[in-house]
């Protein structure tokens, strides 16, 4: 996020014309951070994509340019594909539910006329950012136990049980479930930033033309939250999709059928040292990565020039 403000600030140093102001010694201390961080970070990606052009494993100590025969060895197992899909439908899942959580929780946030109030509610709801995903997931697999959790629950008030971990088709709902709770609060903190951005006089003549607050949301709200929708569906995806703990505590394996995701497998290749292999997907999954945050980036970068 540095880059992206200190990337603003310097647009919004431009001219009119199109001229460019020199910088001054605030923004030469924004860019040698941003710098030296952006070229570490390069020579690690640059240094995967070599190994993942290598053969380097237990059984190649000695590492040879194959180009793309890693890839290969890692992509044609079925394992590849379970893995793939699993991460897809992760990401789907938490941005679909996250967004629509988002909205509903900030929207009613909104609606809350006090500012002491609002925060309280908002901690609450951010909470679980707070806690790391690994311990997020041994507190769900206590709320999944049959005998002691949510279950447990169910059978009081006479309602049937739910196979959470025991049914192997239940395992990855239980994940996304876990997840969503996890990651929801993300899009709350950008639909509502978004919303108590919007220009109050068009909600004030909303109301003085008679509408109800949900109106307010559909008509005025969400159309002028853009930003908020897309920094939250970007988040969510990347936040999701390199989920590592949450799949791997759950299912105590990372390569369980149900629950493998992209980077479970990646690391699961790298324990038994098929190194090359786990940096070819290690190098799919950036690609995904950069995939989304490319045009994220490219929006606020817009939006800062813009003003």
């Amino acid at each position: 996020m540095l880059s992206i403000h200190a990337t603003g600030h310097m647009a919004k140093r431009l001219k009119n014309d199109g001229n460019v102001i020199p910088m001054n010694k605030q923004d030469h201390l924004l860019v040698i951070p941003i710098g030296i961080t952006a070229a570490i970070l390069l020579y690690l990606v640059a240094w995967n994509v070599y190994i993942s052009l290598t053969n380097w494993s237990l059984l190649n100590p000695v590492a040879k340019v194959t180009w793309l025969y890693s890839y290969y060895e890692a992509m044609k197992e079925a394992i590849f594909l379970e893995s793939l899909a699993h991460s897809f439908e992760l990401s789907i899942t938490v941005v679909v539910a996250g967004d629509l959580l988002g909205i509903l929780i900030a929207w009613l946030l909104y609606e809350i006329g006090s500012n002491t109030a609002r925060s309280v509610f908002l901690s609450i709801f951010i909470y679980p950012l707070a806690i790391a995903m690994a311990v997020s997931a041994i507190i769900w697999m206590w709320l999944y136990n049959p005998t002691i959790g949510i279950d447990w629950l169910l059978a009081k008030v006479g309602l049937p049980q739910i196979p959470w971990l025991s049914a192997g088709w239940m395992v990855f709902p239980s994940v996304e479930i876990m997840s969503i709770w996890a990651y929801s609060g993300l899009a709350v903190i950008f639909f509502l930033a978004a919303f108590m951005g919007v220009d109050p006089s068009l909600v004030e003549a909303a109301k003085i033309d008679g509408a109800g607050s949900f109106k307010i949301l559909r008509k005025v709200l969400l159309p002028n939250s853009l930003s908020g929708f897309v920094v939250a569906t970007a988040m969510l995806f990347l936040f999701s999709f390199k989920e590592f703990s949450g799949p791997l505590i759950i299912s105590g394996t990372p390569v369980a059928t149900y629950t493998t995701t992209m980077v479970t497998y990646l690391y699961y290749l790298s324990t038994v040292e098929f190194f090359a292999e786990s940096a070819a997907v290690s190098t799919i999954v950036i690609i995904i990565a950069t995939a989304v945050i490319i045009p994220y980036a490219l929006y606020i970068i817009r939006r800062f020039i813009r003003g």
